[in-house]
């Protein structure tokens, strides 16, 4: 379902329409648990808690407005206080800020139906003799590190700018780099005491600058400070703290953090973080440099990101992207193989490359869309070459960490390559350390009955990761891709050139057939023959082209 967008103004001509058909209409923020006003001047304020009107002293349990938003499904439930049943529908929708970016929010529509009582009474006077003191700090701080949870940082901190509107204030965001690694290198408990005492820090850098510390889930913090107080050398200081506590011989930690600088208070604190973290995300491979600061060339790829996510479903449902194909060929140039890659053609003619959206499509959520698309289209050409000279060509598709959750992988492949009446040894699942290493048991289960069921597995990217070695040790493959970083390095570097030349000797004794990607030349080619290997990948070959491109080079050669 597509999301609707509406202007300040716009949203409120409705809003007073709605205001006659229901007891009451109104628009909430669901991260922030607060009430938007709109103001005749197009500005939005954030006003009172949004569940003042049920009498609750904290956001609701199962919030269907909160679930709406994440969804973008309408939402309706029945709420029961003071004796008075409300029935609130909850309406997902896209409200357009002044600066040009755009925010999730819900519209709510509730209908009192009073004197309707449940039969809870008994159950609610019981529950009067909670210790309420306990209750509610185990609601508004996270449970592990003790610092404010997320929810309660947005509505604190939406306080704070309430309570002062003449400072300014500075939003920053903290992300632990690789952080994934240390539950797989030293266990859980090692990853939670890495945790605790990184919020334990931020906390403390918070209070001393008369700010806020939220933990916003897994590595992720958040600190809103008075921009008089902040300081980028306590940032640094703290990111030297944690460094020299929790780094090794295996892993070293590193923390960036990202800054945003407030201009307009309306802006929803949620909105504030994404951007804070899009300055983030610039240095997060980056093991030198701690802190950046959102700008507005950000701010225009900010807006990009929204335009990307906002457009997605209809390009999806339109065709709009559209299958390329990298050729894989042994040393004489014979194809045998492809990997299926995407490019998003936009109805003007002009190509989005994937480096533009892939990583938007993963932050939102939406990547497990786009891979099924593409793992159809593939499956489908495959079905289009039956009984062509192109009968023994098989494709390559890309497996992302964000597929595992979303999809039942599993069933989906099989279904295809069932629908489509194709062999599955003729479908390789190309496989990241990444889609590996957050649930590394159940992905090994999944893949290794996907290999069962005849899949062709590939290991991608081996050598670009910590613990590339350690998943070779878990998965059963059958194809070892070896990352060109290692590639570009073994010319003019003699230890990288004798990892690589062990590494292709490994995978040969593990009956391995082995692919080097990122050939560009044919002294790489030369080379990585006299080591061993058979399969190549790259711009010596060729660059991703269309389907039919494809076709005409198979034949050519």
């Amino acid at each position: 379902m597509k999301t609707t967008e509406y202007t300040p103004s716009e949203l409120k001509a409705l809003m007073d329409n709605m205001s006659g058909m229901y007891d009451l209409a109104r628009v909430v923020d669901p991260i922030e648990c607060r009430v938007l006003e709109f103001n005749d001047d197009g500005r939005i304020s954030m006003s009172k808690s949004c569940y003042g009107i049920w009498n609750a002293g904290q956001k609701c349990v199962n919030c269907s407005s909160a679930i709406a938003c994440r969804t973008g499904c309408n939402q309706e439930k029945r709420e029961h206080f003071n004796d008075n049943m409300f029935d609130i529908n909850s309406v997902p929708i896209k409200l357009k800020l002044r600066d040009g970016g755009v925010y999730e929010a819900v519209v709510e529509l509730v209908s009192v139906k009073k004197d309707e009582k449940n039969d809870s009474g008994a159950n609610e006077r019981a529950e009067e003799n909670v210790d309420h003191n306990a209750e509610q700090y185990q609601a508004h701080h996270d449970r592990l590190t003790k610092v404010l949870n997320a929810n309660t940082f947005y509505e604190l901190s939406r306080e704070l700018i309430l309570g002062d509107t003449a400072a300014s204030w500075v939003m920053v965001t903290g992300n632990i780099k690789d952080f994934r690694l240390v539950n797989t290198l030293f266990g859980v408990m090692k990853g939670n005491e890495v945790i605790v005492k990184t919020a334990a820090l931020l906390d403390r850098v918070a209070k001393n600058s008369d700010g806020l510390c939220g933990r916003l889930g897994g590595d992720q913090f958040a600190m809103l400070l008075p921009k008089e107080k902040y300081s980028e050398k306590a940032l640094k200081d703290a990111a030297w703290t944690l460094g020299t506590a929790f780094s090794s011989g295996l892993y070293t930690f590193c923390i960036h953090f990202g800054v945003y600088e407030m201009e307009d208070a309306s802006i929803p604190i949620s909105v504030m973080c994404d951007r804070a973290n899009s300055a983030l995300r610039t240095i997060r491979d980056d093991l030198r440099k701690n802190v950046a600061y959102f700008d507005s060339t950000m701010m225009q790829k900010s807006l990009f990101e929204q335009e990307v996510v906002s457009s997605f479903e209809q390009a999806l449902n339109e065709g709009q992207f559209k299958m390329y194909l990298q050729p894989m060929a042994q040393k004489d140039g014979r194809i045998y193989s492809a990997e299926a890659l995407v490019r998003w053609i936009r109805p003007d003619g002009s190509v989005v490359m994937p480096g533009d959206f892939i990583e938007t499509l993963e932050h939102a959520g939406l990547i497990h869309e786009l891979d099924m698309y593409i793992w159809e289209c593939a499956v489908k050409q495959l079905s289009l070459w039956k009984g062509t000279d192109k009968d023994n060509v098989s494709i390559c598709v890309n497996m992302s960490a964000k597929d595992f959750y979303n999809v039942d992988v599993e069933r989906v492949l099989i279904d295809l390559v069932r629908k489509y009446d194709v062999e599955a040894g003729r479908l390789r699942l190309e496989i990241t350390e990444t889609a590996l290493v957050d649930d590394p048991v159940k992905s090994a289960a999944v893949v290794a009955r996907l290999r069962d069921k005849g899949f062709i597995i590939e290991i991608d990217d081996f050598g670009k990761g910590y613990s590339s070695l350690s998943m070779l040790k878990d998965i059963n493959a059958d194809v070892l891709k070896i990352d060109m970083s290692l590639l570009q390095e073994f010319e003019s570097k003699r230890r990288s050139r004798i990892i690589l030349e062990s590494v292709i000797k490994m995978a040969i004794s593990l009956n391995m057939e082995v692919v080097s990607e990122g050939v560009e030349t044919r002294s790489q080619l030369e080379s990585l023959s006299a080591m061993g290997c058979t399969h190549f990948q790259g711009y010596y070959f060729s660059r991703p082209i269309t389907v039919e491109a494809f076709e005409r080079m198979y034949e050519g050669h």
